[in-house]
């Protein structure tokens, strides 16, 4: 019997924050190992009055999440004001009492005609917060959650119900689940996430379903072969020469801008008129959450289009180990030390935030057979033949011309080649070097990588009056 997978791992994955460990079945058993994948439906309803309930149960989540931080917070002043007693839980367990002791209360009496697990399962993702703010100097304490600016949403924890193409909301009934039914069929379903998009007018409803499948139903990556993976602003480039682009949405992003200033322009004579939104207003508004969401499926789409096809080429993908959180930084300063380029920088860090750096790592994760990430100091300055280094090999951005051996090279694939050459290091024991690798580009018997000092190993090669000594673990010919 596979081990259990917690909650918090599943939204995690859901989020994108985690990726989802592989479970191995233990020696004495036949049950084959499996993984937890994600796959989302479109949700149809049979009734205008069930998607009203799920908008209900979605509104009770937030309102219980507002209500027990604002507890939590009280509960903190007051010891920290007397210190009477120990530090007051925050705990899940905690949490799950006064959430039992609230649906008690006279006032709060409608919360028992809404499903308990669904609705008390918000306070697991409230526990996770703060378990993240005090584990991690980079979290921040939750936040309150606006009806605005908030994704209405729910979980179904356990005891998912899956018949088919329907699903069994607890107090609202089955629903129809429109997709890609058969990817997933028989796997059994672990928890649900169903989120709502659009705008009042115009809602849809999505289910994110968390199947337990068998790894040998899964694509299995490359068998042998490494592959080193150069991202760049807007693109990037593996060892073997091929680039990887990011999706063109310039006329996508022009629709968003001029969008955006409608509604920034209708936002302001509200609040100029002291009034609502007009309904013009949230008609706009309405428009630019679509495009925002078109874009962000578009850029999900190309990076699992991109990884893929680097998990089908080769079985290591190596990659820079890039802090894309502290690239992004703001660069406006203080009042005291003002930043400079500031319009520049800003610019940077929206192209480099729309590469999906963080995205085809996160996938490469679990769709490659290994992912290993190196130093990125220096692997646009080095040259991958000769292993030269110096500011003025980098012609241009996209010249690379080696100021030792003259090597000429498209500067984005040679630091491929050399991000690929230090992961190789790491690597044991080493499975080749890209898909030539697995074409028999080597001769038979011979390893393309060797773990040096090994016995039996020739000696290291020289430089000598035909060339410098080829780097180990790469091919000279790519």
């Amino acid at each position: 019997m596979t081990e259990a997978v917690s909650a918090e791992t599943l939204h995690g994955f859901l989020t994108g924050r985690l990726q989802m460990p592989t479970r191995t079945a233990t020696s004495d058993s036949t049950t084959p190992a499996s993984v937890i994948r994600a796959e989302r439906y479109r949700v149809r309803f049979d009734s205008p009055m069930q998607a009203a309930l799920c908008a209900q149960i979605a509104g009770a989540c937030r309102y219980v999440w507002n209500h027990m931080l604002a507890d939590c917070q009280g509960r903190y002043r007051m010891w920290k004001a007397y210190r009477i007693g120990p530090r007051p839980s925050v705990s899940f367990f905690t949490l799950g009492k006064r959430f039992t002791a609230l649906r008690h209360d006279p006032d709060h009496a409608w919360l028992k005609a809404l499903p308990f697990h669904a609705v008390r399962y918000t306070l697991k993702y409230l526990a996770d917060a703060y378990t993240r703010a005090f584990d991690s100097t980079d979290a921040g304490l939750p936040h309150f959650k606006s009806r605005h600016r908030t994704t209405p949403g729910f979980t179904l924890p356990d005891n998912v119900r899956l018949d088919g193409t329907r699903l069994y909301i607890p107090k609202v009934g089955w629903v129809r689940l429109a997709g890609n039914q058969g990817r997933y069929l028989g796997c059994p379903a672990k928890q649900v996430r169903l989120l709502k998009e659009g705008d009042a007018r115009h809602p849809r409803w999505y289910a994110h379903v968390f199947h337990e499948v068998p790894a040998d139903r899964l694509p299995p990556p490359a068998a042998t072969g490494a592959l080193g993976v150069d991202r760049n602003v807007g693109q990037a480039t593996d060892s073997d020469g091929r680039v990887y682009a990011v999706p063109d949405t310039a006329n996508l992003e022009a629709n968003i801008k001029r969008k955006q200033r409608k509604a920034d322009k209708a936002r302001e004579r509200s609040r100029r008129n002291g009034q609502p939104l007009s309904h013009r207003g949230r008609r706009i508004c309405g428009q630019l959450s679509k495009l925002r969401r078109k874009q962000k499926r578009k850029r999900q789409s190309a990076a699992h289009r991109h990884s893929r096809r680097m998990a089908d080429t080769a079985h290591t993908v190596v990659v820079e180990d890039l802090d894309t959180k502290a690239m992004t930084q703001s660069a406006k300063g203080t009042v005291e030390a003002p930043g400079r380029n500031v319009k520049q920088k800003a610019g940077l860090n929206r192209e480099i935030l729309k590469s999906n750096w963080g995205l085809l790592e996160r996938q490469l994760a679990y769709k490659a057979g290994e992912l290993v990430q190196v130093d990125p100091a220096y692997t646009s300055q080095t040259c991958a033949v000769c292993q030269h280094v110096d500011k003025a090999n980098r012609k241009t951005q996209a010249l690379f011309q080696c100021t030792a051996c003259g090597h000429t090279a498209n500067a984005d694939h040679n630091a491929a080649r050399n991000i690929l050459a230090r992961g190789l290091t790491l690597v044991r024991p080493a499975r080749g070097v890209g898909a030539s690798a697995r074409r028999g580009a080597f001769p038979s018997g011979t390893p393309t990588t060797r773990e040096p000092g090994r016995q039996g190993d020739p000696p290291p090669a020289r430089a000598g009056p035909d060339g410098p000594a080829p780097v180990p673990g790469v091919n000279p010919s790519v």
